[in-house]
């Protein structure tokens, strides 16, 4: 049986064993290097950033880089975590898609039409 993330998060608040929905809640992960340390939620949001003091004088894109290679890594421990924490809940492998996907017909030659952006 196939069950959607929405039931799998309903079975998670309503299993037997309180405090799930708690628990997901508190779930932190951090990540530091090059100067910088970053804590992400369950869902990768960023709740800490720190800078080294010698971090700040990278360029800005160098800073915007390393900020989200680390919450990446923070993101993907904090999956983890979730994953553990739900443990039987979650199904061993991930779902494939119940359907495959179509490719949408290839155009006919005769059928395209140059799109204009300004008239």
């Amino acid at each position: 049986m196939t069950r959607t993330a929405v039931e799998l998060a309903d079975d998670a608040f309503a299993a037997p064993e309180p405090g799930y929905g708690a628990r997901l809640a508190a779930i932190r992960a951090a990540a530091a290097g090059d100067g910088i340390a970053v804590v992400v939620d369950l869902h990768g949001a960023l709740v800490d950033l720190r800078f080294d003091r010698w971090a700040p004088a990278r360029s800005p894109g160098e800073l915007a880089g390393v900020i989200r290679r680390l919450s990446a890594e923070a993101g993907a421990a904090a999956l983890r975590q979730g994953r553990e924490l739900l443990g039987d809940l979650l199904p061993d492998e991930p779902r494939t898609a119940a359907r495959p996907r179509r490719r949408p017909p290839e155009p006919d030659e005769d059928t395209l039409v140059p799109a204009t952006w300004a008239t």
